[in-house]
Parts: C-alpha cells; sequence; structure tokens
C-alpha cells in the first residue's frame, strides 16, 4: 500500500472462505465475516463504552487526542492518495462501504448489508438510511459512482486506477478502449443501491470497499471547488470527523463531525502534529504534547524496551530494496542477484530494535501465502560469482535513495557497509523530505530506492499485484508477462491451494530468478501511548481508529497519568 515508515507471528492463514466459494443461493451479509487467527487481533487490552455521538461523559478536561504525522500528507484527495501519512487522516475523515475490525473481519460501515449472486460476480450493498455529510447533505449511491467514475479516469492520474479493474469493463475505461461509463460494472438503481459486476469472481473483492480510493465524492463539492475542495472548509466527510484546519509544515486538525451516523469515543478534536525528526517527536510525547507515537528512533527503542506504554500491535509490511531495472549498473540482473546475496538481512534486529525479522518474500509473514523459504540466502561466495558475470567493477558508484527519517537512513547506511566489504559496491545515499522522496520515485531519478509496502487488504494480492506491468504503483520498470499472469490466475482462482502454489512461482520469479525487488524484513507496529488514552484500537493495515478513542484525564506526562 503506502509507503511506510511485519510482523513477529508465526505463519498464519487468513482465510475469508465466506467470500471465495459459490453458494447456492444470493449471500446476504450484515455480520462480521468469519473470524480469522487470533495472531492479527489488535484489539485494545481496555474497551471503553463508547458514547453517542453529541454526548460527553460528566468530568472530562480534555478531549483534545494529539498524535504524530511525520511529514506533510501529499494529498487529502483520496482518490489519488497512495501513501501512509494520509492514512490515519483519511480513515477518520471517511468511511467505505464495508471496513475491517481489529480481527480483520469485514464488518458494515456506509453499507448495512450486502449480497453476493451463486456465480460470485455480482456484489449488491445497500446503504444505511438516513447517513448525512458534514454539511447535511445526505449521501447517495451516485456519490460513490461518482467516486469509482474519477478513480478510473485516466486524467486522476490515481496509482491505485488498477484495484478496481475486476470489475467489468473498469480497465477498458480507464485505458480508454471505452469511453461510456455506463458500460462499467457499477451502477445505482436507487438513492441506497450500488451493484457491482465484475469479469470473473475474485477471491478477496469484499475486502476491495474497504480502501480509501473507493470512499464516496460530492460531485458538486469537487466541481465547486476545483483541485481545491480537499481544503479545510471545502472538504465534506461522512466519517467521525472533518478536516478543521490545516497548517503546511505543522499541524492538521480534525473535529468531530457533528453528523456522523455511528457512535464514538469522547474526544472532540484529533490534532496531527507534523514532526520530522524523531528524537523532538518522542521528546513531545514524553511532555505530555503527543498522545500516541510510532515511527519511534531505534535508539530509543531500545531504552524504551519494557516500558508499560511501549505497545505491539501487528503489521503486514514488508520493507525492501527496489530496482529501476532499466539503469545501469542495475539493468544487469546479475548485478541484483549479487546485491541480494551480500547483504546479511538478519543484522536488521539487531540495530532497530523494533522486532524486525528478516524475509525473502515479498509476502509478509501472518498472511496467507507467506513462504519464508522463498527468496536468495545471504551468500558472500555465490554474491561475488554473481557480480564477475555481471561485468560491474570493483568499486562501481550507485545510488540509493531513501527518506531522510531516521530509521530508512540507518537501513541505507548498514547497506551500504555490507555492499562496500561484500561487493567492493561504493553506495551513494541520497535522502529527502517525504514529498520530495515521492517525486523522485515518480520520476524514477536513482537505481536503487529503499520503501516499504504495507498492506491495503489482507490478501496477498494487494503484494503481488503492485509488480504487475500495467500497476500505478509499480516504480522499478519491471515488466514480466509470465508473472503477469501468475498473479491474476492467483486472483480468479477459488482453490486455495492452487492460490498459494501461483504466489510461490510469481515470488520465485519477483525476488528470485530477475530480483526486481529485494524484501529485506518484516516487523510489527511499535507504539507509545499515553495512559489516560483508553480504547485505542490500531488493525494489522496500520488503520488507527480514533472514533473509538476516549480519554479521561488532561493531558500530562505518561508516568504522571493515574492508570
Amino acid at each position: 500500500m503506502r509507503l511506510v515508515v511485519g510482523i513477529t507471528l508465526g505463519i498464519l492463514s487468513l482465510g475469508f472462505g465466506s467470500f471465495s466459494g459459490c453458494t447456492k443461493k444470493s449471500e446476504v451479509i450484515s455480520a462480521p465475516s468469519p473470524t480469522p487467527p487470533p495472531g492479527l487481533d489488535s484489539s485494545p487490552a481496555v474497551n471503553a463504552k463508547p458514547i453517542p455521538s453529541g454526548t460527553a461523559p460528566a468530568g472530562i478536561t480534555n478531549q483534545t487526542f494529539t498524535f504524530r504525522l511525520p511529514g506533510d500528507p501529499e494529498t487529502l484527495d483520496w482518490n489519488r492518495a497512495h501513501t501512509s501519512v494520509e492514512t490515519w487522516l483519511l480513515t477518520n475523515l471517511m468511511e467505505g462501504l464495508v471496513s475491517h475490525d481489529t480481527k480483520m473481519n469485514v464488518v458494515p460501515a456506509l453499507a448495512e448489508s450486502w449480497t453476493k449472486s451463486p456465480d460470485g460476480k455480482t456484489y449488491t450493498f445497500k446503504l444505511r438510511p438516513g447517513v448525512k455529510w458534514s454539511d447535511g447533505v445526505g449521501l447517495k449511491a451516485q456519490d460513490f459512482l461518482y467516486s469509482w467514475k474519477r478513480l478510473l479516469s485516466p486524467v486522476t492520474a490515481a496509482s491505485y486506477a488498477y484495484i478496481l479493474f475486476d470489475i467489468d469493463g473498469a480497465e477498458e475505461y480507464y485505458t480508454g478502449k471505452n469511453s461510456d461509463f455506463s458500460k462499467v460494472g457499477i451502477s445505482a438503481p436507487d438513492d441506497l443501491t450500488i451493484v457491482v459486476k465484475l469479469a470473473k469472481p475474485v477471491a478477496h473483492f469484499i475486502h476491495i470497499p474497504t480502501f480509501w480510493v473507493t470512499y464516496p465524492l460530492r460531485q458538486d463539492v469537487v466541481e465547486k471547488f476545483g483541485t481545491s475542495w480537499s481544503k479545510p472548509g471545502r472538504m465534506v466527510t461522512v466519517g467521525p470527523f472533518e478536516l478543521s484546519a490545516y497548517d503546511l509544515d505543522s499541524k492538521i486538525v480534525l473535529t468531530a463531525n457533528p453528523n456522523y451516523y455511528g457512535e464514538r469515543g469522547n474526544i472532540r478534536e484529533a490534532v496531527g502534529l507534523i514532526v520530522k525528526e524523531d528524537s523532538t517527536a518522542l521528546t513531545l510525547y514524553e511532555t505530555g504534547r503527543l498522545d500516541f507515537l510510532t515511527d519511534i528512533a531505534t535508539v530509543d527503542l531500545k531504552r524504551l524496551d519494557g516500558r508499560a506504554d511501549l505497545q505491539r500491535f501487528p503489521y503486514l509490511k514488508t520493507g525492501y530494496l527496489g530496482f529501476v531495472v532499466d539503469q545501469f549498473p542495475v539493468s544487469s540482473v546479475h548485478l541484483r542477484r549479487a546485491i541480494a546475496m551480500a547483504i546479511d538481512k538478519s543484522k536488521f534486529a539487531e540495530f532497530l530494535h523494533g522486532g524486525q525479522r528478516s524475509t525473502g518474500g515479498f509476502i509478509p509473514e501472518g498472511m496467507f501465502a507467506y513462504n519464508r523459504s522463498i527468496g536468495l540466502k545471504f551468500d558472500v561466495a555465490a554474491a561475488k560469482k554473481e557480480m564477475a558475470k555481471s561485468g560491474v567493477k570493483f568499486g562501481q558508484k550507485i545510488e540509493l535513495v531513501s527518506t531522510n527519517w531516521e530509521k530508512n537512513l540507518t537501513i541505507c547506511q548498514f547497506i551500504q557497509a555490507e555492499l562496500k566489504k561484500n561487493l567492493g559496491i561504493d553506495i551513494a545515499i541520497r535522502s529527502f523530505d517525504h514529498k520530495t522522496f515521492r517525486a523522485q520515485l515518480e520520476l524514477n531519478s536513482f537505481p536503487i530506492f529503499l520503501l516499504s509496502w504495507s498492506a491495503d487488504y489482507p490478501d496477498p494480492d494487494n503484494f503481488l499485484s503492485v509488480f504487475l506491468g500495467s500497476a500505478g504503483n509499480n516504480r522499478t520498470k519491471w515488466k514480466n508477462s509470465e508473472y503477469d499472469a501468475k498473479v491474476l490466475l492467483g486472483r480468479y482462482s477459488q482453490n486455495q491451494k492452487a492460490r498459494e502454489k501461483l504466489y510461490d512461482e510469481a515470488q520465485r520469479l519477483l525476488v528470485e530468478d530477475e530480483m526486481a525487488v529485494l524484501p529485506l524484513y518484516n516487523e510489527p507496529i511499535l507504539a507509545l501511548i499515553n495512559p489516560r488514552v483508553k480504547n485505542l484500537r490500531i488493525n494489522a493495515l496500520n488503520y488507527l481508529q480514533m472514533k473509538s478513542i476516549t480519554i479521561s484525564q488532561a493531558p500530562g506526562r505518561p508516568e504522571e497519568i493515574v492508570k
């Protein structure tokens, strides 16, 4: 999913059987999907009873929740957003047809129920009646149609347009083969009904409408304000919060949406402080000015280990090196393979202190089809042989680009030292702030980049489809028709064992034979949570559910809060 700043569980399987097989009659769903394995349960240890919107319990002295953003969001236009900086903002400003709970069950959100046809190709969603946007206008099915049409429009240039390509006619509309959106398999028979027709049954499709790019959008607002529709005072939302203020390079303020249909805790304001330095962010937390902090500096994680306010949550994430395969010298597959075998990935846990586990495959630990045997192993002798085949000389200089976040720079410096020691390659590290880094990725400015991918939905397709030849998030310029065929066969197969075999074969092409990307590690979410914050929920997709939070005391240093 997203550029993120993994998981230390045993091998788990996310089986969503009720959504993948054909049934004898249409299936009506208005309750949670089957419970996944307990290892992905990220529910809080203490649960506070939510209160209806518009009420507050007596004695509350402060109702502001503060959290850290590591940089400015690239955009708050949810059709176009594609990085982790936007995640906590968009998933609290908006909601989709369905959502995930902390156990990764699919549960109703803006749709109160849905049915799936016996052939698995048609989904019919029924919207909750009476849901209103933050300006009081009623939510309509047409708001989803407009959003999905805009997502598929080439003019929008959305990185995630491909996520809807399984809908009948969607890819043809995106590529311009068909300019008539009425021929795309999305329709609204009435104001409260949305019908989605797929070209083929897709095992994981019910997870797609949980993702922010599919959230509804008001056509009248976009047409009135143009590209500035997502600014405070113009954006309208249907989630538990609305956008009140955005001070560039300083803070983003969300306030409780008075028209929100659901229940929530007692916070009336959520403030995202934009803090680029990890050490500064930790100081703000320890002095009581931040309630919630992730992306903690590695040196501080070692010191904080064992503290009660440092909590661990499962995370479906893979950190990796990407190669722009048409740039010299990484245009040589032998050099890419040499680099892969010259880095001792087992060392990451020793100096990152964040529960990292080395990995060879792109599918993360904790997800169905994870296979620890996939990937090239650390082998300096074999790496030198591949280096010799590449024709690249000792002392070759190669540029590696990354964000300037402390952890990423630490990883880059380790890779730099490993490749110098084992292959004689001189790695030049180029680091930028988040926005500039993203721009450099788009331009393919450097031959190697450090990035990570976290799940948008809990299925291997979300990881392997990133490197399809047509994917908007593929920054490597690598294309392989055999790989594409295997990933797509896995997507449409209703047989779990067959899918697993196809994903193994596809991964071996990606990370062994052609080494387009080098998976490095999986890791959990480590977060500091002020004891005054109760009922905080964050799932394995890194979705922070602020609406559930209850705050019982005024701000203060974590050690001073009465537990």
